[in-house]
């Protein structure tokens, strides 16, 4: 398996009279690939990183969605935003134009990269099929880019409602709750509920959702961030609203793959085609014994299976039409 951290200049996109470098994960599994490999592109959600797609919680092995989709012969990038992981952090918060058009240069750099042969141990990798995944803000973030930018052939949007995305939390607080006085423990955490499933090891939702999302003062998990993609405060829209991205949800113009856990942000799993009006193949899926954060559930693999053989009908779907 090879793992290759790759750096993207996105100084000229983001245009705001500083040097700002986004930092991706590249994993293949050279023996592997085919001749003509799909790239999918990870994108995490709000408090998470891109180790997200490639988890080794506390060293236990089969929890890297990368390692998973690069063994079926997939080349992954898993992506952090700016201001999010090892990406810089700008000087001022970012605009949500901003933020978008750093992912699509940082998307372009490491495609030309591949296509160079430049990262080490994947050999050239040229007009490949690109799928475009994005969990929790990363779906919402990917949505806005898709439809503005056209950027991938297919997006897996994942925890990610384009109806209106809403978090379950189980006494019914407003979610604001998660931004003040939290537990010391993860386990009383009032996302508790919402985002993991009741098997999962106490162990690694304490880890988890410690002071999510800002991670004050406690002990920082190699998969989470403190900073949101753009920075604190970054200028972008309220993306829990009612229709907040139905504008764009509705330009998105490629097969588009919804997927939530039994418990997730999406109220209404099966009403989510209506949302992608112009998409060609729409596909939805209900990761049983999951909540939102679906790569730390014990059915996990079920997801990531059912995402692959989703990428490979849209790969076979854009070589018709070349």
């Amino acid at each position: 398996m090879t793992r290759v951290e790759v750096r993207i200049d996105v100084t000229d996109r983001v245009a705001t009279g500083e040097r700002l470098v986004m930092v991706a994960t590249v994993v293949a599994d050279r023996p592997r690939l085919p001749d003509r490999p799909t790239v999918m592109f990870g994108f995490p959600g709000g408090g998470y990183n891109r180790r997200y797609f490639d988890l080794q919680p506390s060293g236990r092995p089969g929890y890297s969605q990368a390692e998973h989709h690069a063994g079926q012969g997939f080349v992954f990038v898993a992506c952090d935003h700016l201001a999010v992981g090892d990406s810089s952090v700008p000087a001022a918060p970012l605009g949500e134009e901003q933020v978008i058009a750093a992912n699509k240069a940082l998307v372009a750099g490491v495609l030309m990269q591949l296509a160079a042969g430049g990262i080490d141990g994947i050999p050239s990798v040229r007009e490949p099929v690109k799928i475009g995944m994005g969990q929790s803000y990363g779906g919402f973030l990917l949505t806005l880019q898709q439809a503005r930018h056209r950027t991938f052939d297919g997006v897996a949007l994942l925890g990610w409602s384009g109806v209106h995305t809403v978090v379950p939390i189980a006494d019914g607080r407003d979610v604001s709750v998660a931004f003040t006085a939290l537990p010391t423990s993860g386990l009383g955490h009032p996302f508790r509920h919402a985002f993991h499933f009741a098997d999962v090891d106490d162990a690694i939702v304490d880890e988890d959702l410690r002071g999510y999302p800002y991670r004050v003062g406690v002990p920082v998990p190699t998969w989470a961030a403190t900073s949101l993609p753009g920075g604190p405060n970054a200028a972008i829209r309220d993306l829990l609203g009612l229709h907040a991205v139905a504008t764009e949800a509705a330009a998105i113009d490629v097969p588009v793959f919804v997927a939530n856990g039994e418990v997730d942000v999406c109220p209404d799993p099966r009403a989510e085609p209506a949302a992608y009006v112009r998409s060609p193949d729409i596909t939805t899926f209900i990761l049983p014994r999951s909540a939102h954060m679906h790569n730390f559930a014990g059915t996990r693999m079920l997801l990531w299976n059912r995402l692959a053989a989703w990428a490979q009908c849209v790969a076979a779907m854009c070589r018709v039409g070349r």
